[in-house]
């Protein structure tokens, strides 16, 4: 099932969001309005806000903090990808030039910095006020997982824990807080709350899992680019499975071309081959199914109702995607 299907329950609501957040952020002046309806133009799947306006209607009603609080956390979400895309010097994103690529690093940065001031503007009531420690999380998290996952690259850091670690920053965390959010604003009993972010973040761990796993789509048609985890020194989940099948001198012989700051693009391709054939992969899947099982059960402590289903139909969408 497609997104546009699941997301048809939700239609009305979703078209109040996106009035809500195209007059948030509109700003034409200069190279700040190029660049801001440049990166508002790919806006990607809009995953998060249709996580918070399902998730509000399975467990209450959509209100106007509802709306605000999705436009906030998709401006989160987007000024971490800008600030993401310097940091990993990504020339492309949805097979797009990014913005630093466009304006340079300097005017990203300020981009970043202005997306993350706009959240501030869009805050009005008590009700959002009491979001607020949310907001701040999620505004600390995303840039401590990044850093975090440099770290481990660097140091050659392969254990699970610490890879768990940093998606649960990254992914997990802003799944897991959409969900909250959208349970809250809809003013549904606490019980719902917990639910709906247990829900979110094990949807974020098999998310992150199923993008890691894209990575080695040789097809090249993933939206993020073929090998850019390899280029970019990243230790992920079917990298850390690849390392478990290799000796000692064969894992000292791959540490060695990961760090590599230019890597032969036939090099890459005969690696991601490797990955391939040694059944990562596979054992990637299988933490896919995990968790997204896990996602599904806690479902079924909702309400039953099409907006139930429709979280449900999610998440089977989000885990089998090919892009």
């Amino acid at each position: 099932m497609r997104l546009q299907q699941i997301s048809g329950c939700v239609s009305r609501e979703f078209e109040e969001f996106d009035r809500l957040y195209s007059r948030s952020v509109s700003f034409d002046k200069g190279t700040l309005g190029q660049a801001l309806r440049y990166v508002l133009s790919q806006h990607g799947k809009r995953i998060r806000p249709l996580l918070i306006i399902l998730m509000a209607k399975a467990c209450g009603q959509v209100t106007d903090s509802t709306y605000r609080s999705a436009v906030i956390l998709e401006l989160l979400h987007t000024a971490s990808l800008v600030h993401d895309d310097v940091l990993d010097k990504s020339d492309t994103r949805h097979n797009r030039p990014t913005v630093s690529r466009k304006w340079g690093n300097n005017t990203a940065v300020l981009l970043g910095d202005y997306l993350y001031g706009l959240c501030l503007q869009i805050i009005e009531t008590r009700e959002d006020f009491e979001l607020m420690s949310i907001y701040s999380r999620i505004a600390r998290e995303l840039p401590m997982g990044e850093i975090l996952q440099k770290d481990i690259s660097e140091r050659q850091d392969v254990s699970l824990d610490s890879y768990y670690e940093v998606i649960r920053y990254k992914t997990a965390s802003l799944f897991g807080a959409a969900c909250y959010i959208g349970a809250k604003t809809s003013r549904a009993k606490d019980d719902y709350v917990s639910v709906a972010e247990d829900f979110g973040r094990n949807l974020g761990m098999a998310f992150q899992i199923r993008d890691d796993i894209l990575d080695f789509d040789t097809r090249g048609d993933s939206g993020k680019g073929f090998g850019n985890d390899i280029y970019e020194k990243k230790i992920t989940l079917p990298l850390i499975f690849h390392l478990e099948t290799l000796s000692s001198v064969e894992r000292k012989r791959l540490f060695s071309f990961i760090r590599q700051d230019e890597k032969e693009n036939d090099k890459v391709l005969a690696f991601v081959n490797e990955v391939l054939l040694s059944g990562a992969l596979e054992k990637a899947e299988q933490l896919v199914e995990y968790y997204s099982d896990k996602a599904k059960m806690a479902l079924l402590s909702l309400p039953e109702s099409e907006y139930r289903n429709s979280l449900g139909d999610l998440v089977d969408c989000l885990v089998a995607r090919r892009v």
